[in-house]
This record gives C-alpha cells, structure tokens and sequence, in this order.
C-alpha cells in the first residue's frame, strides 16, 4: 500500500472514531452527564478543527450548544451555535441550520431575549418544514411553545407544545418525548396558575391535575432511558404541581425521590431543588423548615444558575422571613428579589450588546481564518502560525465568556502539556482584593464588570508567548514562558496597570487591586507543585497586606 493509500485510510479511521465518539457525547447528554458530554465534544472540535473537518466541528459546535443550556451556560453556548449557524447556511443544510437555530433561540430567551428568541425559533421552524425534516420540526415547534409558555399565553404554548410530542412520537424519538413533555405539564401548569388569578379554583384543579399526569409520562419515559437530569426535572415539577394543589405530603415525597436522581447535578438543580422545597415547606406553613434549603440556595447563587432562580430564590425567603414575622430580614430579601428584576432589564441591554459581539467576533474570527489560509499556501511559517488561531479560536470550549480569557479547562490541558515539556516557566496566581465587597458594595453587575476589565487588563499587558487563564470566581492565572527571572517584574507591571485603571468609570466610588503569588520551575517540577507554591504565596501577598506581589 502506498504511503498516501495509507493516510486516506487513516484519515477515513480518525473521521469513523470521532463521529463515533459525538455519539457517544450525544448518549451522556441525553442520560443526565452533560458536563462530561461538554467536554468530550470539545475535544472532538479541536480535533476536527485540526483535520480540517468543518462539517464535523460545526456538528460539535450544534451539540454543545445543548449541553449549554442543559448546564446553566447559555452565552458560551451562543458562541458555538453561531458559529455552526453560519456553517449550516452556507452549505445549504436546512436540517441542521433548523435545528441550531432552534437551539440559538432556546438559549436567547434562557438570557431574557424573547423578541430575539423567537424570530430565532421562527427561522427554525421554516427551514424545518423546507427540509420536511420531522426531528428539527418538533424542535422547533417545542421551542416555540416554550417562549409562548415563558410569555404567560399558555393556550398557544400547548398547541405547539403537543404537536412537538406528536412528531417525536412519530420518529421513535424517547428523548425528545421525554423533554417535550415536560414542557407540555409546564404549559398546563402554568393555564392553572393563571386560572387562580382569575378566581377559577375549577380550571386551576383541572390544569395542575393535567399537568401531574404529563409530567408523570414524561417521568416513566426519563427513569426508562436513565436521564436524570430529566427526571429531576419532573420531580421538581411535579412537587410545585402537588404544593399548588395543597398535597404537601406527596410534594415532599417527590422532593425525597428527587435527591435518588442528585448524581451529575448541576448548579441550577441543586439550587431548583433547594428552593422548590423552601415554596413547598412555604406553602404549609412550616416557614422554619423553609428557611435552611432557602438560605443555602443562596450560597449557590454566586455559583451561576438562571435569573429565573434568583428571582424565585429570594421571593420564597422574604415569605418565609414574613411568615415568622422577621419583617426586617424579609424587607431585605423582597428587596433583592426586586433589584434582581431591575438587574436583569439592566443586564438585558448588555446581553443585546454581548449578542451583536459575538456576531461581530464569529465573523471577524472567519475572516482572519480565510486571510490566513491563503498566506498558508505559499509560507510555511504562516500556516502554522494559522493553525495555532484556529485551534485557539475554534476551542470556545477552552475561552471563559464573562472575561475572553482560557478558562479552567484549559488550564488543565496546558497542565498536561507542560509535565512532558523541558522548557522553564513560570505560574502567577492573582486574586482581586475584597471582591465580595465589590458584589456587596456595588451589586454582583458591576463585579462581573470588573471581571471583564481584568481580563482587558491582562490581555492588553501580556507578551504573545504568556497565557491568562480565569481560574474561578475572582481568582486568575497566568502561565509566563521563558527564563523566570523577570516573571516578577511582569507581575508587578499587571499589579501597577489594575491598580492605575480608571475605575470610577465604571462605577462611582470604585478601587480594585490585585494580589499576586509567583513561582517557577527553579521551585518544582510539576505544574501542580509550582501552582500549589504560588498560591501559598498569593495567601502570603494577602497576610501582608494586599495589592503586592509575593515570589
């Protein structure tokens, strides 16, 4: 066999194993393990990327977006479905452009864009019905029942809703029965919640007893194919249904089998679980039981979930807090829960602006791809340079969307890199000084604005060759390459530059400084021991006072 006979059959393998292994991504994120599902299509994406397979990086790019949303991550989720989108349009594949836009508007109205949501999940279902293509219709026939249900018209909600069971049931597909009709109980649920404001205990009654009996299908069908994550779904629902109804037993039962199906849970379950038992325990009057599942929904909260949860986190506490006439405290927490509604009107101008970025960005990221390819084919020097973009650009799964720095993910590739590497190096370990004070002090907005100005900060300083990565919450890293006798001066000089930003201009009033930890190869082998050192001296810079540098 001749060597090129053999590369065709390699490629030809590699191509079969990576279709293979989206499968099996698919499989985790239809049985409740979406986080590793996230990571192994992102792993397929930069492999594919690397091929050059870009049929296959924008089905990547289409699933992940999925397992966005099903995680809590809709603005990194919107960032691989554009890119897919545009992919999907200029191959002319109506099935998948259908079905990525039906995700594209499922993860708009997740961030509070209904109007942009469902022109989305117009386009979807039109290219849908073009294509005759029953799996992307009852996509996208689902999404819109579920923006109808969002917008308080559950009698359209229903409609859609029921045709979206009816064409997965056509195709044999479990999953997608299994989600539509959990969204078809919500639309009933929510026709009875408003029957109630009208003053129609009758419909109401009607409605919730529908909407148990949907979601029980939608229960049985969940347990059968071993999705927990649906079946926590419907056992949370299931619970506010039977607490309307005034059966707090079996609400709390459900709430008991609720906990069977925890393993692989995400921030927001945890926190829908918390708060659903704080309403049910709301609704019988037992407002000190309400009180701990509430109170420790709320240290959740800095660790992500929806607006939707906030909202109805700190709605039940001040409830709660009233029911024991601990009027103060419930001052308090109905005030949050209003600021969160102001919040979210506020935020939802910035997210419209985040949007026309990320459009902005995905276009010029193509363009700088396409220039570059065409240097490539007479430097090689160019191409690899190229290569290296793209595999950073097209790994959105290794970027952090608050900042646009690497995220933890990546951190732990480069990790694994560096361990069979000989090259000396150096990890810096920065922490933003008093930040809950920042949330506290100016709202939780404006610290995530001092987040994205950090990571300005850092990328405007930084050589080429040095690396930032958001490590978690209000803490960073930075990988610097080379000899590490002037990594100390370089932090120094990112100490100085977040210290001299011009921050009243973000906020009256506002001050931040960082404090950095070092250390190098000349202190460990590994990167985890070099790490390990430098936050000891991160916490040393902080002992000391802050807004230092400690090596």
């Amino acid at each position: 066999m001749l060597v090129s006979d053999m590369q065709v059959v390699d490629a030809e393998a590699n191509t079969r194993q990576a279709h293979s292994n989206l499968q099996e991504a698919w499989h985790l994120g239809c049985t409740g393990r979406s986080v590793e599902a996230l990571t192994l299509a992102g792993e397929i994406l930069v492999d594919a990327k690397a091929r050059g397979d870009d049929r296959l990086a924008a089905q990547c790019d289409t699933d992940i977006a999925w397992y966005c949303f099903q995680i809590g991550k809709a603005e990194l989720g919107l960032t691989h479905v554009r890119r897919a989108i545009d992919f999907w349009k200029l191959t002319g594949e109506r099935k998948e452009e259908a079905c990525a836009r039906a995700y594209f508007g499922w993860l708009l109205l997740e961030l509070g864009l209904p109007e942009e949501a469902i022109e989305e999940a117009t386009r979807a279902l039109d290219l849908a019905d073009k294509a005759a293509d029953p799996k992307a219709q009852s996509l996208a026939t689902n999404v819109i029942g579920i923006i109808f249900w969002c917008n308080k018209q559950p009698d359209r909600a229903i409609l859609m809703s029921e045709r979206s069971v009816e064409l997965a049931r056509s195709i044999g597909n479990k999953n997608y029965e299994c989600w539509w009709l959990i969204n078809l109980g919500g639309s009933h649920s929510e026709g009875g919640y408003i029957a109630r404001a009208l003053g129609q205990p009758e419909e109401e009654h009607q409605m919730l007893v529908r909407a148990l009996a949907l979601t029980e299908q939608a229960l049985d069908i969940a347990i059968e194919i071993g999705d927990s994550w649906a079946a926590r779904l419907c056992l949370g629902n299931q619970a506010e249904f039977y607490s309307h109804l005034g059966e707090h037993e079996k609400a709390l039962q459900c709430m008991v089998r609720y906990r069977l199906f925890q393993e692989n849970s995400y921030v927001r379950d945890r926190q829908q679980y918390l708060y659903t038992l704080g309403q049910i325990y709301n609704n019988s009057g037992k407002f000190t039981e309400a009180l701990s599942p509430l109170l420790e929904a709320v240290e959740l909260i800095d660790a992500g979930g929806s607006f939707d949860s906030y909202v109805q986190i700190y709605l039940y506490l001040s409830q709660a807090y009233e029911g024991l006439g601990q009027f103060d405290p419930a001052l308090e927490a109905h005030k949050k829960y209003h600021q969160a509604y102001l919040r979210n009107s506020a935020e939802s101008t910035q997210r419209r602006a985040r949007l026309a970025e990320i459009y902005y960005e995905t276009k010029r990221f193509k363009e700088v791809a396409e220039t570059e390819s065409k240097r490539a084919e007479t430097l090689e020097a160019s191409y690899q340079k190229l290569q290296e973009q793209t595999d950073i650009l097209a790994n959105a799964v290794y970027l952090d969307a608050l900042t646009g720095l690497y995220n933890r993910q990546y951190l732990d590739s480069r990790f694994k890199a560096l361990t069979s590497e000989k090259r000396p190096y150096s990890i810096a370990m920065l922490d933003v000084d008093h930040f809950k004070s920042i949330n506290d002090n100016f709202s939780h907005m404006i610290g995530d604005r001092v987040l994205g100005a950090i990571g300005t900060i850092l990328r405007g300083q930084l050589r080429i060759t040095d690396q930032a990565i958001r490590f978690g919450g209000e803490e960073f890293v930075v990988l610097f390459a080379g000899a590490p006798r002037g990594a100390a001066d370089l932090c120094e000089r990112l100490r100085s530059a977040i210290e001299r930003w011009d921050w009243p201009e973000i906020c009256n009033g506002l001050h931040v400084t960082i404090s950095i930890g070092l250390a190098s190869t000349l202190s460990a082998k590994s990167p985890n021991e070099i790490l390990a050192i430098a936050d000891q001296n991160l916490y040393a810079a902080k002992k000391t006072g802050r807004n230092r540098v400690v090596a």
